[in-house]
């Protein structure tokens, strides 16, 4: 990724998410770090496939103490999971939201805005969920 590229992916998620302590550092080729507050928080990646640019943001969110691995997203864990996105991400507004006849997973907003969706994730020892955002390389445009 380029300073270009880094800059209009800061612009866009500071603005998506109502946080300016975001801020994203390239690492090597394609792959790069979201901070906050210059505190490593997640993965970013670009993709490109038949000429078509995509940017994909992967955040770690922590199952809660005693949980089980494969325990529906019921609406007491939404409002744990809202509550350390909008520390982690330092975004006062987004809003964790039941899927439609999904339990494995919910959506995240910013108001009105859909902005990703989070997953439960049985797999990974560290984390119990993960944040997905995309990005279209003409969200960035402008």
């Amino acid at each position: 990724m380029d300073k270009g590229e880094i800059a209009n992916l800061e612009g866009y998620l500071r603005k998506a998410i109502g946080s300016t302590a975001l801020s994203v550092k390239a690492r090597s080729g394609d792959d790069g770090d979201l901070l906050a507050n210059g505190a490593k928080i997640g993965d970013v990646t670009r993709d490109e496939d038949e000429g078509e640019l995509s940017y994909f943001v992967n955040v770690g969110v922590s199952r809660a103490p005693g949980a089980k691995k494969d325990a529906p997203i019921d609406d007491a864990e939404r409002m744990r999971l809202q509550a350390v996105l909008r520390e982690k991400l330092g975004g006062p507004h987004l809003a964790v939201r039941a899927r439609p006849r999904k339990t494995d997973s919910t959506e995240v907003y910013v108001g009105d805005e859909f902005i990703g969706t989070l997953s439960r994730d049985e797999e990974s020892k560290e984390f119990g969920y993960f944040l997905t955002i995309s990005i279209l390389d003409i969200d960035l445009e402008g």
